[in-house]
């Protein structure tokens, strides 16, 4: 019996358009105007100029830069787009300071409730599984899963069950589920919890010599208006770790090996990982590997942060000659339009 953790590599692997270029794509395809105040936001580069500069010409595009890390940057939001932006001096015959409304912080609802329809209308369709199911036959596929397995999801799809036919009580989805409603609670974030630190100090620091200006009441509330947006963008990992606790106890304390396919490793998986190891200390390892760069951080990982011996884990490459070709045939079934 194994335990399997499935990154967003492994949705890639199958030719699922999911990486974060695509929701750029399909934000300015259904909000152009929503899609600039993120770049704005964010300070990326949503446009670009064609043509002469005098002709005034422009198109959208998507920074693979911002887009390629996209929930790290969520945490690294540029502050000048809400700080020093609402008026000092209000023209009022009176001198109390008055709070002005400031509404920056919705535009994290908006993400959300965009990346929910773009995991709906893009991804787990029913035409993108019978693409992937009739292309994948073509060869042969670097997955084996156990009857007895488990997995912990970290994707919101439904290709396990529906390319692999895993039972739904296997299967804990970390970040949430897609049932294709508007409602879906689909988890995205970023953890980057020093920023929050940080603006909570100054905002205490504001407070403790407050002047009761107008100014100085701007800027109490401008960073106020911030941290209400970085925090609506977090992800509660221990929320979520208590979660995977909770499927953990019904899987036992035995475990062959605890494969990990298509995760990117990046800081906020770790506690999961530990939290894992802990719970297994005799299993051993195997990670998947896209390209030289990946064993590289996967040794890192590996030794440095799960402690784990060279003969406790080893790595294998994941790698699907045709996952752009079905991703092309699934965005042309799609009519997905790229920037």
């Amino acid at each position: 019996m194994d335990l399997n953790i499935i990154g967003n590599g492994f949705d890639l692997y199958h030719g699922l358009p999911s990486s974060y270029y695509y929701f750029g794509c399909y934000l300015i395809k259904n909000d152009p105007e929503f899609y600039e105040e993120v770049g704005k936001m964010y300070n990326f580069s949503y446009m670009k100029q064609i043509g002469p500069p005098i002709a005034h010409y422009y198109e959208y595009v998507v920074e693979n830069i911002f887009w390629k890390d996209f929930e790290r940057h969520l945490g690294e939001v540029d502050e000048f787009f809400i700080i020093d932006t609402h008026e000092d001096d209000l023209g009022l015959e009176y001198n109390d300071a008055v709070d002005i409304e400031m509404n920056e912080d919705k535009i994290a609802e908006g993400l959300k409730r965009y990346f929910v329809r773009w995991v709906i209308d893009t991804l787990d369709k029913d035409e993108s599984y019978d693409i992937i199911t009739r292309m994948v036959k073509t060869i042969d596929s670097g997955v084996l899963f156990k009857d007895d397995d488990y997995f912990i999801e970290f994707n919101y799809t439904h290709i396990l069950q529906q390319l692999y036919k895993i039972s739904c009580d296997k299967i804990h989805y970390v970040h949430g589920e897609s049932f294709g409603e508007e409602n879906d609670e689909l988890v995205i974030g970023h953890g980057n919890n020093q920023r929050i630190d940080e603006i909570k100090k100054h905002i205490k620091k504001l407070n403790g010599k407050y002047d009761f200006t107008q100014a100085m009441n701007n800027e109490i509330n401008e960073y106020s208006c911030l941290l209400r947006y970085i925090e609506r963008l977090k992800k509660d990992v221990n929320e979520h770790m208590l979660m995977c606790d909770i499927f953990y106890k019904g899987i036992g304390d035995n475990l062959d090996c605890i494969n990990v396919y298509g995760l990117s490793l990046g800081e906020v998986d770790i506690p999961y990982l530990k939290q894992i190891r802990v719970k297994w200390p005799s299993s051993k390892w195997r990670f998947s590997y896209y390209s030289l760069e990946d064993e590289t951080r996967i040794a890192n990982v590996a030794t440095q942060l799960l402690n784990l011996n060279e003969d406790e884990y080893e790595t294998f490459h994941f790698f699907n000659p045709l996952s752009n070709e079905i991703r092309d045939q699934i965005v042309k079934t799609l009519n997905i339009v790229s920037y």
